[in-house]
């Protein structure tokens, strides 16, 4: 492993802006020896130094490394928490889920039961209109430094003061204070109070030293741009990881054995695993291949009947031991473009949402790893659907297939098939395209039911694959009929999330300009008062009435319509190596998150090396 000199460094980061940030960037990484140089500067800030080539062993010990597949398809170009894209696979920023085995959030979120667990901070409060925080005093980077409250402000302040991911945050806040050196005070906007966006920013955002990161400023002349550049390989960090090995054909991470995390206030001992591993595989059936041969022990990958794996001997295991195998974390759906002539008629919109066959889409697309959907915007959760009025929602709800309901509503709105079978009405042919990235081949198969249920109810919709960048561009800038894509899933914002994006037209672009959440369009007044309300308020017989209402108006008008819901992770074990994995009903509330993301990571305490 060789070190990488500037130019290289350069050339990576050109590279990462060039790739799509949907795909694994292929570009070289960095070496175990590479110090984390902004492209521009001269001098990289000290920081601590990785383990030297004759450290690293030759093979790793299997009881003591924990495998990974389908987190990374290529070399990682950098390990920067703030870089827009090509970061390493144990670091994932700017989810609800965040990754916790390098850098730290402050509160980490457990699918199960939709609440946040202590991490960096211990507890949190709410005063009106401000959040206050308590960090636990035996938190450190590895380093040895402590970490504090002003490391939170400044993580926070980075977004305030450069274009970053992070920026999103001071929509709904209007400061936030270190009150002393484990207490922080974040107080709301008072015209844009929103309780979900705050919590999510304290189980979303990874802290960062702001000793280190300081130095870093100085040196790229606080160029926030150059900042983002950074492949701080060399890093520091709170969690109980760091990196080690990073080529063309694996990602390796160490464990730091003096983490701060096994003091008792905390998980009191280390991890299980002493490396994480990742090596990189060309494609899935590789992928597969050594996950069943006991070479890899978490999937990330979808595995097409999977009850194969067990069936033909092989030691794999799902949460679930039963279909669908896997908890639902989003509702994958197509959006319709609400300015597109016969998709402006919520008829028509309704008549296609009533045409899908669940159960095939289930079957063909998923193989099974999803329940049949029952239309609104709420996952079939304990917690999401404790949020709504169920009874009060069937009339608005439509069965599976419907075709006789869909075409008795089509006649009634006067939309007359012609001679080829395909209804018209005004000079407007019921003729459409529907898009989603080629290569998917899960949703490549729910479009062609979609496709296919259109024939029986009078209209032509044809699929459409692009490639994924092309998909991304017509998607945000309302280039398209129907396009399929998946509003956000799990997280402590969500559903508040999922029913923003899907129903708000609050800061919409019109067509042509790039959106990044309702991408159809969709516009109605009501809608944009419930999204605020169901932010706002505390009460929770509003809160329920709110959450009803938004769902009769999205099954009454139909924005998009989801197809079925997908795992918010495809987690999958082999135990041949290691055991102790997260189980339905095995008392340990961990979520099925790889043992890594969210409170996911309590799962990597669990494990036993058999």
């Amino acid at each position: 492993m060789k070190k990488l000199n500037k130019t290289k460094v350069l050339s990576l980061i050109l590279a990462v802006l060039l790739v799509s940030a949907l795909l694994a960037s292929c570009g070289t990484s960095p070496s175990a020896k590479t110090s984390p140089t902004p492209t521009g500067t001269t001098t990289a800030t000290p920081t601590p130094t990785p383990p030297a080539t004759s450290e690293i062993p030759d093979t790793l010990p299997r009881n003591e490394t924990l495998y990974f597949n389908g987190l990374q398809w290529g070399a990682a170009a950098n390990f920067n928490p703030i870089a827009a894209s090509g970061i390493a696979a144990f670091i994932t920023p700017n989810v609800a889920m965040p990754r916790e085995v390098i850098y730290e959030t402050m509160f980490a979120y457990n699918q199960l039961d939709g609440k946040l667990y202590p991490l960096l901070g211990t507890e949190y409060t709410w005063n009106g209109q401000e959040l206050t925080v308590k960090l636990n005093p035996d938190a450190k980077w590895n380093d040895g430094e402590a970490v504090t409250a002003d490391d939170v402000v400044y993580t926070y302040k980075l977004g305030q003061k450069y274009s970053l991911w992070l920026s999103s945050a001071w929509t709904y806040i209007s400061d936030i204070v270190a009150v002393d050196d484990h207490t922080v005070k974040i107080t709301g906007k008072a015209d844009n109070f929103n309780t979900f966006e705050i919590e999510y920013t304290i189980s979303s955002f990874y802290i960062l030293p702001e000793h280190v990161w300081s130095a870093y400023e100085t040196e790229v002349a606080e160029d926030g741009a150059a900042l983002m550049q950074l492949v701080n390989f060399d890093l520091v960090a709170s969690g109980p990881y760091k990196p080690m090995i990073s080529d063309e054909t694996k990602l390796v991470f160490v464990r730091d054995d003096n983490y701060w995390g096994q003091a008792a206030s905390m998980f009191g001992k280390l991890p299980a695993p002493k490396y994480l591993a990742h090596n990189l595989f060309k494609d899935n059936p590789s992928g597969d291949a050594a996950f069943k041969a006991g070479e890899v022990d978490i999937s990330q990958q979808y595995v097409a009947q999977i009850w194969n794996m067990w069936e033909s001997g092989a030691a794999v295991e799902t949460y679930l031991p039963e279909a669908p195998y896997y908890i639902p974390g989003s509702i994958p759906s197509i959006i319709f473009n609400m300015t597109k002539p016969g998709l402006d008629d919520k008829v028509v919109r309704k008549a296609i949402a009533m045409s899908l066959d669940y159960n095939m889409i289930g079957q063909n697309a998923m193989s099974g790893y999803t329940a049949p959907l029952v239309p609104s915007l709420m996952l079939p959760t304990a917690t999401e659907q404790a949020l709504i009025d169920a009874d009060a929602l069937k009339p608005y709800q439509w069965a599976s297939a419907d075709l006789e309901k869909a075409n008795q509503m089509l006649d009634e709105a006067g939309w007359v098939k012609g001679s080829d079978g395909i209804r018209a009405k005004n000079g407007v042919t019921l003729s459409f395209q529907v898009e989603c990235p080629a290569g998917w081949t899960d949703w490549n198969a729910s479009l062609e039911v979609v496709a296919q249920a259109s024939k029986d109810i009078g209209m032509d919709i044809q699929t459409y694959f692009p490639d994924a960048p092309v998909w991304v561009t017509d998607r945000n800038t309302g280039n398209f009929d129907i396009l399929m894509t998946t509003y956000s899933g799990t997280g402590i914002n969500s559903p508040w999330a999922r029913a923003r994006q899907t129903m708000s037209s609050v800061g919409v672009p019109a067509i042509g300009e790039s959106a990044y959440f309702n991408f159809g369009r969709y516009k109605n007044e009501r809608a944009d008062e419930l999204v605020d309300l169901i932010a706002s308020e505390k009460d929770p017989v509003k809160v329920k009435a709110y959450w009803t209402e938004i769902n009769q108006i999205y099954l009454e008008d139909v924005p998009s319509a989801g197809l079925m819901y997908r795992p918010a992770v495809f987690h999958q074990v082999n135990t041949t190596v290691w055991e102790g994995f997260p189980r339905v009903n095995d008392g340990s509330n961990v979520p099925p998150c790889l043992c890594l993301d969210g409170y996911g990571v309590k799962g990597l305490y669990n494990l036993t090396a058999k």
